[in-house]
């Protein structure tokens, strides 16, 4: 029987195995009933919003992260996304959008990246999530490296997404995000430049979601994730 594939990443390399790309009912998401739905209320009073996100930003300690990532010979960022990863597909809130006005719960969700070019621009690079890092690694890399030969800003439909932003050059301690209505309850985590504190290695993590769907008792969910993946990188790249 012939498989059939939707193919939304942009500058479709037919070498990649079609395994690859996402079937039109993992772009989808399954919906949500609404009339069962325990957050019901809180989503009828933020959904319509004119600005419905906020945004947090937390330290993370990467002391045992950053040595371990450095023996995985990807870099630093390509790891770091993993745990991201990981953590955003760990929070079943994470991995909800509004979609027409209903609520769509993603079996996983697939990050996108900003990259920075050549000429101190950037572009966005998006990729997927694979539960092992021996796949997601050179999957992204390779990703990556597309973005750099044919760099695009494609906003196209997106909310099997979460997008990462990087800025490696700035410790911040608050940040925000532009975001259209349509988009809104795509979640966006920003990476900070680490540094040293009380003998600690620590990286300021912001993360940008709907207060629709996400409450701050989920980004607790998600940062004792991250933290935990951090602490203990062995337990995730296997």
């Amino acid at each position: 029987m012939k498989e059939e594939f939707s193919v939304r990443q942009p500058g479709f390399n037919p070498k990649v195995p079609k395994s690859n790309f996402l079937s039109d009912e993992q772009m989808r998401g399954r919906i949500i009933d609404l009339e069962n739905y325990p957050r019901r209320k809180i989503f009828d009073a933020f959904k319509d919003r004119d600005i419905p996100t906020y945004s947090i930003t937390s330290l993370v300690d990467i002391t045992a992260f950053k040595p371990f990532a450095k023996e995985l010979a990807h870099g630093f960022f390509v790891p770091f996304s993993f745990l991201l990863s990981k953590a955003v597909n760990a929070v079943p809130e994470f991995r909800q959008r509004i979609v027409d006005g209903n609520i769509r719960e993603f079996e996983r969700v697939h990050p996108g990246f900003t990259i920075l070019q050549q000429d101190r621009t950037f572009a966005f690079c998006d990729s997927l999530h694979f539960d092992e890092f021996a796949e997601y690694g050179p999957h992204a890399q390779e990703q990556i490296r597309r973005s750099h030969e044919h760099p695009i800003c494609d906003t196209g439909e997106k909310h099997h997404m979460f997008f990462i932003s990087n800025l490696p050059w700035i410790s911040f301690t608050a940040i925000t995000n532009p975001f259209d209505r349509q988009n809104s309850s795509i979640p966006i985590i920003s990476m900070g430049k680490y540094f040293s504190q009380g003998g600690q290695l620590v990286m300021p993590i912001g993360v940008q979601v709907n207060h629709a769907l996400v409450d701050g008792i989920h980004l607790g969910d998600f940062y004792d994730h991250l933290n935990d993946f951090c602490a203990n990188p062995s337990h995730c790249f296997g």
